[in-house]
């Protein structure tokens, strides 16, 4: 079992984006203060970083309307849309480019089903519970 890299904690969208797009895989997690959905993801993407020591996590959060003002110079001409009412979103990208795109946070397990496809099997594979 690999080290535990602890959970990976929120951080401005632009900078967030920036760990992210400099990567050879990087997943982005975007979120907001006081969504219940999005104080979960440090936890489940915690277990992901963990399973894929490869990949980059980070999650971007949109504490004020500036962070949403920032969206389409910063995310739009990427593919990643996101709204208030779309949070959490997650973004897979291959060396700077968007490859899929997920609405919602989940379980580690649900997460890293879904980055399967695009990046292959995790080295310690995450367990089925939450």
């Amino acid at each position: 079992m690999p080290d535990d890299p602890g959970p990976p904690l929120p951080a401005p969208v632009a900078e967030a984006l920036a760990a992210v797009e400099a990567a050879d895989h990087g997943l982005l997690a975007l979120g907001m203060p006081g969504c219940s959905a999005c104080m979960l993801l440090p936890a489940s993407l915690r277990e992901v970083r963990r399973s894929r020591p490869g990949l980059v996590v980070a999650i971007g959060e949109f504490a004020g309307p500036g962070d949403w003002a920032e969206r389409a110079r910063l995310l739009w001409p990427r593919g990643i849309h996101v709204s208030r009412s779309s949070v959490p979103a997650m973004a897979l990208l291959d060396h700077g480019v968007v490859v899929a795109s997920r609405a919602g946070g989940g379980p580690a397990a649900a997460i890293d089903a879904w980055l399967t496809p695009h990046v292959g099997p995790a080295t310690h594979p995450v367990g089925p519970g939450p």
